[in-house]
């Protein structure tokens, strides 16, 4: 419940920088679909939008760091004989940037999940075992075991 109080006032802070950018068609539409499928409230839907803006605020700076220790590590191997320790330094600094990176996926993912009801929980997790299904299909299409539309 806290996590939804912190939520809802981080709207009115974030909601104007969010609104700014016009999302190009194609993500307006994905965004447009999670709120159908979900029977999203518009306070979910807000609450969404502050927890999206937070997670890209916190993932952008990684990214950025995990391209540039990956440069680091292509110019190396660029240059010939790398040194092996420097390598290894840096493909674990690159893991641990992963990991951090991960930790902040599973966290916007956690925060998500909590604006849920009941039924919009059950719908999101059929979201997922469906999408976990889907490289199986064209198996059972294969052998008619699934109609082909």
């Amino acid at each position: 419940m806290r996590k939804i109080l912190i939520t809802f006032i981080a709207v009115a802070f974030v909601t104007p920088v969010f609104a700014q950018e016009e999302p190009p068609p194609f993500v307006e539409a994905a965004h447009n679909a999670v709120v159908t499928v979900l029977k999203l409230t518009p306070e979910q839907t807000e609450a969404w939008h502050v927890i999206y803006q937070i997670h890209r605020e916190k993932e952008q700076p990684l990214q950025e760091m995990i391209a540039e220790v990956q440069g680091e590590i292509d110019a190396l191997f660029e240059a010939g004989e790398p040194d092996p320790e420097v390598v290894g330094a840096l493909f674990i600094t690159r893991r641990d940037l992963g990991k951090q990176l991960l930790d902040i996926h599973l966290a916007y993912h956690e925060d998500f999940v909590l604006l849920l009801n009941e039924n919009q929980t059950r719908k999101l997790r059929f979201m997922a075992r469906a999408d976990d299904a889907q490289k199986f299909i064209p198996a059972f299409k294969l052998f008619e075991l699934i109609p082909r539309r």
